[in-house]
């Protein structure tokens, strides 16, 4: 008869086979091709996180436990109270914890248990011991158990889990944000997605109906629970517009820095984002106009994206606050010094994230949408100032961020050409309707 660990740990080896079977998924929005990568294997010199503290109990040794509660740790609480409000007696809360400090003194563990956090657990009762075990973070477990003399046990284990490659093509049906949620494309990616083709492309006014954005990304999914752990990086980005096709890679230079790159190896970036929201119209262009509140032709010297309140401003470029605070007719009100001769302004915020003298990274979210200050309605008036000058945000012709240093193109290239070849694979499996092992993908 076969002894319980090696029943569970069969079925482990099974369980991971059936996932490594993973189909093309397509929609009528959007196809994904979902590719497996080696796994990791369980080795005798490394400790893996297993399905529950009743089976780290039956691998290691140990007391019998009972049934597996679980509960989420409340606001203010740390694991010694818990414990206590569970069931535990205040002696046996205080030998737990005093155990996990002296074994892992190096690990926060106890400090950092968040709201919320989901906790499974065994209460001793009469000859039962007792077990707990939790995540630590996104990729790590604490298992903590009695041996059969009662010793309290502790132990921090790897969750294993699986790395996957994603091709998700999204063609427009309504706006990008609707097309790319029936897409399955996740938020994280999206957002990135959105912050890389910002400089490039105006979400308001250039998307048409039939435009297709695609995204080669990486995907890690937990062995244990086959939930999504995250998604990331983002490893090549493309869009075909009607008089824009884009096609940009994620490189990594010398210096350690991340960015993504043209075919030519330039930069993505752009000095200023063109729309600094997500979402939104353009309701009121830069000029001469008949000021809706004032009632008199006034010169107009910025434009206006139409919004929800409470949608996100992101900063449109690299740079340090020098205003941030209500700022009369404006309202609450932001202006960013990007460098001696660039600045943007962002006014009629419903809130403001940034005080004065922060340094903030373009893309960072600096306040939400509003109608504070003379506003007839939610919206965001956005500035750019050249030299103190406020210029049309729209036509004004934006300089690039840095290349990659010539140095580094045949690197670069080679790179791209692993890309292309992966990406030409995926989409001949996408039509076959097959699916294939990659390597793991270097960043560099």
């Amino acid at each position: 008869m076969l002894h319980p660990f090696f029943i569970f740990l069969l079925s482990f080896i099974f369980f991971n086979l059936a996932l490594e079977n993973l189909l093309v998924k397509k929609t009528h929005a959007s196809s994904i091709l979902i590719l497996p990568e080696k796994r990791p294997h369980l080795t005798n010199d490394y400790n893996y996180s297993l399905g529950t503290i009743n089976d780290m109990i039956l691998k290691e040794g140990g007391k019998t436990i009972g049934k597996i509660l679980k509960q989420k740790i409340k606001k203010n609480e740390n694991l010694h109270s818990f414990l206590k409000r569970v069931g535990f007696k205040n002696k046996q809360a205080n030998a737990i914890t005093s155990k996990i400090k002296s074994d892992h003194p190096s690990i926060n563990i106890l400090r950092n248990i968040p709201t919320n956090h989901l906790i499974h657990f065994a209460i001793p009762k009469n000859d039962l011991g007792f077990g707990i075990n939790f995540k630590i973070g996104k990729y790590k477990d604490l298992y903590v158990w009695q041996n059969n003399s009662s010793e309290i046990k502790t132990q921090i284990t790897k969750r294993p889990f699986k790395e996957i490659t994603l091709l998700n093509k999204i063609e427009i049906t309504d706006n990008l944000y609707n097309s790319a949620v029936r897409g399955k494309l996740p938020k994280e990616i999206f957002s990135e997605l959105i912050k890389t083709l910002g400089f490039s492309i105006d979400f308001q006014r250039e998307l048409r109906k039939g435009d297709v954005f695609e995204t080669l990304y990486s995907q890690k999914i937990d062995l244990i629970t086959n939930e999504i752990i995250e998604s990331n990086p983002i490893h090549y980005i493309s869009a075909s517009l009607k008089d824009i096709n884009l096609k940009f890679y994620r490189f990594t230079t010398k210096n350690g820095k991340s960015n993504f790159y043209d075919q030519d190896g330039k930069s993505s970036k752009k000095t200023l984002m063109k729309t600094p929201l997500n979402g939104a119209r353009l309701s009121s262009g830069f000029g001469n106009r008949k000021h809706p509140i004032l009632g008199f032709t006034k010169m107009h010297r910025g434009i206006d994206f139409a919004a929800p309140i409470g949608t996100p401003i992101f900063a449109a470029g690299d740079g340090v606050i020098e205003y941030s605070g209500w700022n009369g007719a404006y309202g609450k009100y932001i202006r960013i010094k990007h460098n001696g001769t660039f600045k943007t302004a962002y006014a009629h915020l419903s809130k403001i994230y940034k005080k004065r003298g922060t340094r903030i990274k373009q893309g960072d979210i600096i306040g939400t949408l509003g109608s504070t200050g003379r506003s007839t309605g939610p919206h965001l008036h956005y500035e750019i100032l050249v030299s103190g000058r406020q210029v049309n945000p729209l036509r004004i012709k934006l300089p690039s961020g840095k290349s990659i240093p010539k140095n580094e193109l045949k690197k670069f290239y080679k790179k791209q050409e692993v890309i292309n070849n992966k990406i030409y694979a995926m989409r001949n499996r996408i039509k076959n309707n097959e699916f294939a092992y990659l390597k793991n993908m270097n960043n560099n």
